[in-house]
C-alpha cells in the first residue's frame, strides 16, 4: 500500500522530511511516498483563542447510541521541534482557521493532477488549523487525511522533535482507514474516557500524552481490526511504528538524565566508533575516515579545513596505523588528496563521517562526537577528551583495553 505525504508550505522542509524518513525507515509493506507542496484554497475565517479553548477539541455530541461526535474528523496536537526553537503562543491568540473540507479537497485535487490511483492513501501535513481544533481528519472516502503538525512542544513540554506525534497521527488514521468502513462507524468506537488506546478521543488535547506513551490498542479494538480482517503484515507495522514512537515519547521525559555525554569508543582494529550509554549500534568508518577522527581527536583545540596540510604527518601515521596497506607511496598519496582544502576528497569524508555518528546514536546526541566548526573559527569535536577512550583491539573483549 502506498502513502501519498504532501504539506503546505507552513510545515517546514525539515521537519517534513525527518517524518518522511521515519516512516520510510519501519520496515512493513507500507510505502511512503513524498508529495509536493500544495496551497490551500485561501477561503479561510479568523478565530481567536483563548489557552482553554486551544487545549481542546471540539466535542460535539452524536444521537446515534450517544456517542460522541469529534474524534474522527480531527484531532489537533501540538508541537514544533526537530531543534527548531518553539515560542508558546501568547493568549488570546488570533488564528487563520478553515473548513477540514479545504484540507480533503487538496489531497483530491492532487489525486486528480497525478492520477493516483484509488487504493492510495493521500495525507495533507499541515500547520493550518481547523475549525474544530483537531490533530487529524478522515474523508468520506477513507481514503484522504489531514494531519495537524504545529504546536506540538505546548503539550509535550520536554519533546523536541515533533516527528514522533505526526507519525503517530499518520499511522493511526491508515489504522482506522482499514478498521472501519466509514467514518460514522469510527465514531461508535470513540472511547470518551481516555484508555491509553489509539481511539481515545481526548477532549482535552494533552490527553493525547497518554496514548502515545502506551501505544496501545485496546480489547475492544482489537476484535475489530480481526473483524474487518486488517492485514497482518500491515497490522505488525503499525505496532512496531507505535512502539518505537512511545519510545522516544518516553525517552524525551527523562532525557536530561541520559543526555549526559556518553563515553567514545575507538577501536583501531574494528575502525569503529561506540557510544554505550546511547546505543549499541557502532559507526564502522574506512581507514580514511578513522584516520581523520583521529587527527580531530588529538587536536581538542580544533583545527581550520585550509589547514589540515599542515598536519600531513600526523595523518599519515594514523592512516599506516588503521589501513594496513604497506605502499608508502600510495598511502602518501591517498593523504594528500584528503588533507587538500582545495579538494573534495576532505569535505566527502567529514560529510560521511557525519552521517554515520547520527545514524549509530542519532542526530539528538551526535552534536559533541561531530567534526564540526567551533566558535573560535576552526572545525573540531567537542566530546570531553577524558571520556574517549582508544583501543588497538575489539573494546567488547573488555574495557581494560582502554
Amino acid at each position: 500500500m502506498k502513502i501519498h505525504l504532501i504539506r503546505t508550505e507552513d510545515f517546514p522542509k525539515a521537519q517534513y522530511h525527518e517524518v518522511l524518513q521515519f516512516l520510510q525507515g519501519q520496515v512493513g509493506i507500507l510505502q511512503f511516498i513524498e508529495g509536493p507542496v500544495v496551497t490551500l484554497n485561501p477561503n479561510y475565517d479568523y478565530h481567536i483563542f483563548e489557552e482553554d479553548e486551544f487545549g481542546k477539541q471540539e466535542f460535539a455530541v452524536r444521537k446515534h447510541k450517544g456517542i460522541h461526535k469529534g474524534f474522527i474528523d480531527d484531532e489537533k496536537t501540538s508541537d514544533s521541534g526537530v531543534f527548531f526553537s518553539y515560542s508558546p503562543p501568547s493568549f488570546p491568540m488570533r488564528q487563520r482557521t478553515y473548513e477540514w473540507s479545504h484540507f480533503f479537497k487538496t489531497c483530491k485535487a492532487y489525486r486528480e493532477f497525478n492520477d493516483i490511483p484509488e487504493q492510495d492513501l493521500v495525507f495533507l501535513l499541515t500547520n493550518a488549523m481547523n475549525k474544530k481544533n483537531w490533530f487529524g481528519s478522515i474523508d468520506e472516502s477513507m481514503r484522504n487525511f489531514f494531519v495537524h503538525t504545529a504546536d506540538w512542544p505546548f503539550f509535550f513540554k520536554m519533546l523536541n522533535k515533533p516527528i514522533y506525534p505526526i507519525a503517530y497521527e499518520i499511522v493511526v488514521w491508515i489504522l482506522r482507514s482499514m478498521m472501519f468502513t466509514h467514518r460514522e462507524e469510527i465514531l461508535d468506537h470513540v472511547h470518551d474516557q481516555p484508555l491509553g488506546c489509539i481511539n481515545d478521543f481526548c477532549v482535552q488535547k494533552d490527553q493525547i500524552i497518554l496514548k502515545m506513551r502506551t501505544g496501545d490498542i485496546c480489547l475492544d479494538c482489537m476484535d475489530q481490526i480481526v473483524k474487518n480482517d486488517v492485514p497482518p503484515p500491515i497490522l505488525r507495522q503499525i505496532q512496531n511504528t507505535l512502539n518505537d514512537i512511545r519510545q522516544h515519547i518516553l525517552f524525551s521525559r527523562t532525557k536530561n538524565v541520559y543526555l549526559m555525554d556518553s563515553p567514545l569508543l575507538v577501536s583501531k582494529q574494528q575502525k569503529t566508533l561506540q557510544f554505550p550509554d546511547y546505543s549499541p549500534t557502532k559507526a564502522r568508518l574506512n581507514p580514511k575516515e578513522l584516520s581523520l577522527y583521529l587527527l580531530y581527536l588529538n587536536h581538542p583545540e580544533g583545527i581550520a579545513l585550509n589547514c589540515v596540510t599542515d598536519h600531513q604527518e600526523e595523518l599519515l601515521n594514523y592512516y599506516k596505523d588503521v589501513s594496513g596497506q604497506v605502499d608508502l607511496q600510495r598511502m602518501s598519496t591517498t593523504v594528500s588528496l584528503l588533507s587538500s582544502y582545495n579538494e573534495q576528497e576532505l569535505s566527502v569524508t567529514l560529510s560521511r563521517i557525519r552521517k554515520k555518528i547520527k545514524n549509530a546514536i542519532g542526530t539528538e546526541f551526535s552534536k559533541k562526537y561531530l567534526i564540526d566548526p567551533l566558535p573560535n573559527g576552526t572545525h573540531g569535536i567537542l566530546i570531553s577528551r577524558e571520556r574517549v577512550r582508544i583501543a588497538d583491539g575489539d573494546p567488547n573483549n573488555g574495557l581494560e583495553n582502554f
